[in-house]
Order: structure tokens, then sequence, then C-alpha cells
């Protein structure tokens, strides 16, 4: 809220002329006294009103770090006739506290209305119907009973009609989103806070744009290194210097693309953060440095949870500056993780997250590429939390499982654990990226995590956490990453071939099949099942999985442009059908597909023993063309497709002029490779963009986009930058001739 913001008196409920509201089925007074201040924003084209609320006895709102920093988005604030005016743009809302730690809001929901969004939930892409807790949870059991996972985004959004409204509530504490569970075309919001909070309603308005509202409110990813973007290979764990080494060797002699290798846990020791095991990896510096002669990079896991150890260094450091959470006795809170009994650093505080990342310049110093934030919602193993969903608030502050000290504001005010609990993550990851600037100013940070709250984009790529070599996972990846890219995080992934259990050679294929054109690129499993190498299958498989990595790597100029259209648009890399065909009913109801990016439409095989399937190809009169292959298919029907395995299960649509790069190993090649414009069809059109994939240069002009126009010959043109490279171009005519071309 802007300094200077004066709060009025507001009876909300009496002001739209709503009943009261249900919530659980019980009917609470509105007991609201505090203050209420009500605001708009144009922000990209679409009206926002702010509605922000200080609870009686609060003097300050509390700062989630949601918003983006610097924002020059200006909201002014309503009154007299205008707040009237917004009574009507929101018919039927109601909003109350209706105990010291509750709130509610409820509105009504069309009968035909989509909902989309809340960050990662285990749910079809459609959200109706059921309750959603909104809670960082460190929940191994992805299944139907799974409720709140990692991942905590209160973003919703409300497709109708072919067009979207949203609302954005933003407060770090548990928040439950009840879509029409009731069946009663109602919607209910329960936040669980005795705190401020401001709560956004985006009118109605093309979903594209709504997207673009938000992420201009919560910030926008900066461009990724373009290593982060090539194939990863990972595993709980790699126990030693010599299994990384023959790893990396393996990859190169079999020539599968690869350009990161990951180290789990076990490279520590005896679980301590920012230390590596002498024994194990004597030379642990020396083997990043071999890696690095063969082009691959190394990224390595770090927990938040301190070993609780007189001779830990780290542990004395952070209790000598009483860094560490603590319990309402005030003494510091204790839980077992992987080092055993462990101490948790209150990311609250600025003065942990800068402790934490002078500590990271371990890894920097020993060139590791990029941190992998796990556990960090955070996980305990003894600590066992009652679900929030089962509170009818939340409890008092001296009731919770700890304390942290939040100094967003100055000084240090106190909060129960579950207040804050969702930021967890986010604040591990800023203090993770700002350690990358710090160690290396010039060059793009790779930050990956487990737990996120709004604005996570701006600091951390993401993947969905411990999913198994289940079918049924490789399925809902799908629309999880979907809703998580609607949700403004376009660094997505999940584990390829699944983490847990054990993955046939059937499913390893089918998962790369629809993993190559996920954003975060990674095969990752647990030391209990098979090893899940692209190798570890018998030759048929292995070849098959690296005709598809071969093409992930093809498709990274497409990629570079699509990370650079979230840049300038908000645009997820991942889109459901509806995104770019709002009014198509085929699409709106399409789950096992989606867009990636406006030109390439994916429909993978994820049952077990089947070899065809059903694609929809939206917009009737139109041609699509089978990304490997030329074979094409009349757009806006279904068509019963042949997929064997290692099928490409990609369609590019007529007018798409595709850039596709040469074969390569690693991203290292990249400068090197020649890239080839393939045009669908006899004319198309597209936007390229290019940097150097590693530094900070694309904000200063270092970079090159042109449009590039096809009809009965060539035109390319400049749009901006002045990024020049010496590689070479061909254009691919509709015919298949190859002619060379000067951009």
């Amino acid at each position: 809220m802007e300094a200077g913001t004066e709060f009025v008196p507001s009876d909300f409920t009496r002001l739209s002329r709503s009943p009261r509201p249900v919530f659980k089925r019980k009917v609470y007074d509105d007991i609201f006294q505090g203050r209420l201040s009500l605001a708009l924003a144009q922000v990209e084209g679409v009206k926002v009103y702010r509605f922000s609320v200080l609870p009686k006895g609060e003097s300050a709102m509390p700062s989630t770090h949601a918003l983006a920093p610097g924002s020059d988005i200006a909201f002014d604030v309503l009154e007299g006739d205008a707040r009237l005016g917004l009574a009507k743009v929101l018919s039927g809302c109601t909003f109350q506290q209706s105990l010291r730690a509750r709130f509610e809001f409820s509105f009504p929901l069309a009968k035909t209305a989509c909902c989309l969004g809340l960050g990662e939930r285990y749910s079809s892409l459609n959200l109706r119907g059921a309750r959603h807790t909104l809670c960082s949870t460190d929940n191994p059991n992805h299944d139907e009973s799974s409720d709140s996972l990692y991942k905590a985004i209160p973003f919703s959004i409300f497709l109708d009609d072919g067009l979207a409204s949203a609302c954005f509530l933003d407060s770090s504490a548990p928040q439950i989103y009840d879509l029409d569970s009731e069946l009663d075309g109602q919607v209910r919001i329960e936040l669980l806070s005795a705190r401020g909070f401001s709560f956004y309603y985006f009118d109605r308005a093309p979903l594209a744009q709504i997207v673009a509202a938000y992420t201009a409110l919560t910030g926008r990813s900066e461009l990724p290194p373009r290593w982060a973007l090539g194939h990863q290979q990972s595993r709980w764990s790699y126990p030693d210097a010599e299994t990384v080494r023959e790893l990396a060797r393996e990859f190169r002699r079999r020539r599968i693309p690869c350009d990161t290798l990951v180290l789990d846990i076990d490279y520590m020791d005896d679980y301590r953060v920012f230390t590596s095991d002498k024994g194990r990896f004597p030379d642990f510096k020396g083997l990043i440095e071999e890696l690095a002669r063969d082009n691959f990079r190394l990224v390595t896991i770090v927990d938040p949870g301190v070993k609780l150890d007189k001779d830990y260094k780290i542990y004395q450091e952070g209790l000598k500056l009483e860094l560490f959470c603590r319990d309402a006795k005030g003494e510091v809170f204790v839980d077992r993780v992987w080092p055993g009994r462990s101490v948790f650093p209150d990311f609250q505080m600025e003065a942990t997250r800068k402790w934490w990342a002078e500590k990271l310049q371990f890894y920097y110093d020993n060139g590791v590429s990029g941190i992998w934030n796990d556990m960090n919602e955070p996980a305990f193993f003894d600590t066992r939390f009652i679900p929030v969903s089962s509170f009818d608030e939340l409890p008092e502050t001296g009731e919770q499982p700890f304390l942290q000290r939040d100094d967003a504001d100055g000084e240090p005010t106190t909060v129960g654990h579950l207040e804050v609990r969702n930021l967890y993550g986010s604040m591990m990851c800023e203090a993770t990226y700002n350690a990358a600037l710090a160690a290396r100013p010039g060059e793009r940070p790779f930050v990956l995590t487990r737990s996120a709250f709004a604005g996570i984009q701006r600091h951390a790529a993401v993947w969905l956490g411990d999913n198994k070599s289940w079918w049924e996972h490789l399925r809902k990846s799908l629309p999880m990453l979907l809703n998580v890219g609607l949700s403004g995080v376009p660094f997505a992934g999940v584990d390829i071939g699944g983490f847990g259990e054990t993955c046939s050679p059937e499913m390893l294929l089918r998962w790369y099949e629809v993993g190559i054109f996920f954003p975060f690129f990674r095969n990752h499993c647990w030391l209990k099942g098979r090893a899940q190498e692209p190798f570890a299958y018998g030759a048929a498989v292995e070849e098959k999985a690296r005709r598809l990595i071969e093409l992930r790597y093809s498709l990274l100029p497409y990629i570079s442009g699509l990370f650079h259209e979230h840049r300038q648009t908000g645009a997820p890399l991942m889109r459901p059908l509806l995104y770019h065909y709002p009014q198509d009913a085929m699409a709106l109801n399409c789950h096992d597909q989606f867009m990636f990016g406006a030109d390439i439409l994916v429909a993978p095989v994820m049952e077990r023993a089947q070899t065809h399937r059903y694609v929809y190809l939206p917009e009737a009169g139109s041609q699509w063309t089978a990304l490997a292959g030329d074979k094409t298919y009349e757009g806006g029907r279904s068509h019963y497709l042949d997929m064997p395995l290692g099928t490409c299960p990609a369609f590019v649509r007529e007018g798409a002029i595709l850039p596709l790069a040469d074969a390569m190993q690693s991203t290292a090649e990249y400068e090197q490779a020649a890239i080839t414009f393939k045009v669908y069809g006899q004319q198309g059109s597209a936007v390229f963009y290019e940097d150097d994939g590693k530094s900070f240069d694309y904000k200063e002009g270092g970079f090159a986009q042109w449009q590039l126009a096809y009809s009965e010959g060539f035109l390319s043109r400049l749009m901006g930058g002045h990024y020049k490279t010496s590689r070479r171009y061909f254009l691919q005519k509709p015919d298949g001739s190859k002619i060379p071309v000067q951009l």
C-alpha cells in the first residue's frame, strides 16, 4: 500500500447488499472493526481493484514479498461514487472477519465458468468442484486425497464465454479456496490469519491479458542461462566422484545430449550444508573443473536444515547471530531432517538471508553452476502439523509450531510460523538468487525450488516435487504444469520418469516424448528403484531417447524466444489450448494436450500399452504438420493417429516459421550451430529472438529481435537490439529445399 493511503471504515458486506456467507456449513457474524481501503489501477489493459484490509489493533500492512519491487503501477484510492460503482462490479460479493484469525470472501460463479491457476494442484486443469488448501506441505503421496502440496500461489482465474476474471489474495497465511464444491454456484475463500492483507480483483478480459496483469504485479522471470534449458540428469544419489565421472563419460560416449549433472544430498559431509565429503569427493573443485572441460555443468542440492553440532561452524555462527527460528519459550526450534537433529534459518529476517547468501559462496568458489533448494516448505521428520483445513481459525501465535521474526518494515515483529509458512521457500530462493548475483555479477543465476509463493518466478525455476513412476503421475503432470504456468511461473517441470517407484522402459520413453517440451527438463529418480538414465534400458530405448533429446536441443532457439515472450507479456511456455482458442468448445475441455507457445501443439500418449490416440487440432480450415516429419492434418477436428514408442507427439500450426538448431551435444556448441527457419504452409511469419544466453546484456540492447515473413520468398527485418553472431542461417521452404539467408 502506498504511503499516505487513508483507511476508511467500511462494512463491505452491507455495501454489496449480500447475505452473510456460509463456510464449512457454519454461519458466522461479521466482527470486522478494522480499516479498509479500496483502490483501482489499469494494469496491462485490465482493471485491477485492490481491497487492503488492516484488522483492529494492527498498525501496518505486512509484506509478503509477492509484488515485484520497484513496480511503477499506481493504484488510485476510490471514494464516494467510485466506491458505489465498485459494488456493481462485484455484485454479490461478501467480505467479513468472522473470528480473530479468520477472514472470508464469497462471490457467485457462472454455471459454465472454468476455474484455473492456484499454482501446484493435484487436479485436472479445471479446479472447479473441490476445496483447495494453500499451505506449503511436504507431501510425497500425490494422489486424489492430496490437498496441500509444496507450493501456495493464491491466484485464481475464472474463465467463461471467452473472457476471464481473477483474484489474488496477497497473504502468506493459509488459504482455502472452495470452488463450488457444494454445487451452489459460489466461490468461498477462507483466509486463516490475524494480519492485514490485500485482495486483488482482475476485471473481465482475455485470459492472456489477465496473466499479463498478474505478472506485471508479481514480476516476470529474467531470461534463464541457456545451459539450464538443456537436458539435466539427476539421482538420489550419485554417491562419489568416480560415479559422476563415469556418468559424464557415458553420456558423451553414447552421444546423448546433456548439459547438467545434479548432486543430491550424499555429496555432503554427513548432510551438513556448505560442505562436501572429503572421502567420496576428495577434490570437489577439481571434479567440477574436469566436468566443465567436457561441457558439463554441476548443480547441487541445498536444504535449509542446519545440523545441530557444537563443532559445526555454520551452526555455531547462526546460533551466535540469533538467526534460527525459535519456539514460544524462546528456545531454538529443533527437529530431525537428513542431518539428524537440525535447526532452521529464519528467512523472514533480512540478516538471515544475507548470511545465508554469504555461506553459499562455498558452492560458487568450487565452480558449482546452480543451486537446487529442496525440503524448504520447510520439511521435518518429527513435527506433524494438524491440517489447517481442520482449523476454524489460525491458532494463537504461541500455539504455533515455532515463531519467526518479520523485519520487512524495520523493527522485527514476532509472528507465528503458520502466518508466513508459505513464504519460507521463496525467501530462501531470494537469498540464493542474490548470492549468485554477488558471486557472478554478469551471469544469469539458476535456482531451482520445491516450495514457492506468488512471485517466485523472479528468483527460481520450480519442479513439482516427489512424483512417482506412475502412469497417473505422467498424466497429471500436464494439467499441473499448465496451472503453474497460468500462476505466473514459466520455468517449470516434473521429474522425467518419476522420482519414486520404478520406471518401465515404455514409461520412460513416453515421459521423454512429452518431457522434451517441459521448460525445465530433468530426469531424476531415487536410489531404491531402477537406474533411470536414458542408456539404462537397452539399445532400443537408448536410441529412441537420444532422438527425442536431440529434438529438444533443436528447439532451443524457439524455447529461448518463448522465455523472451514471457518477459514481455507474462505468457507461460506451456499453455492450455483454451489460452489461444477460448471460444473453441473442444479446446476448453481438452486436458491431455497443450500448446507449447503459439505454434506447437503437443498431444502425448500417457497410457500403458497404448500405441494410438485421438488428437484434437483446432482452427477449422487450417493445416497442422507433424513436427518430426511432414505429414499434414486438417484443423477443426480430431484425428486417430498411430503413435509408436519414440514418437514426437507434436504438431506445428500452418503459418508458423520455426527456428531449429543443428545437432549438438550440449549448449556449449549452440553459438556455432546453424539455425534453419522452417516454414509451415505457403506463407508464414514469426518473431525470432537471440542473445548470448548467459549475461544480462539483453537489458541494454544486447539482443537481436527479427520479424520474419515468408510468401514466395523471404523477408527479415530487425526490430530491436544490436547482438551479432557469426552463425549461419538457412530458410527451409515448404517444398523442403534449403537456402542460406542473411539476417
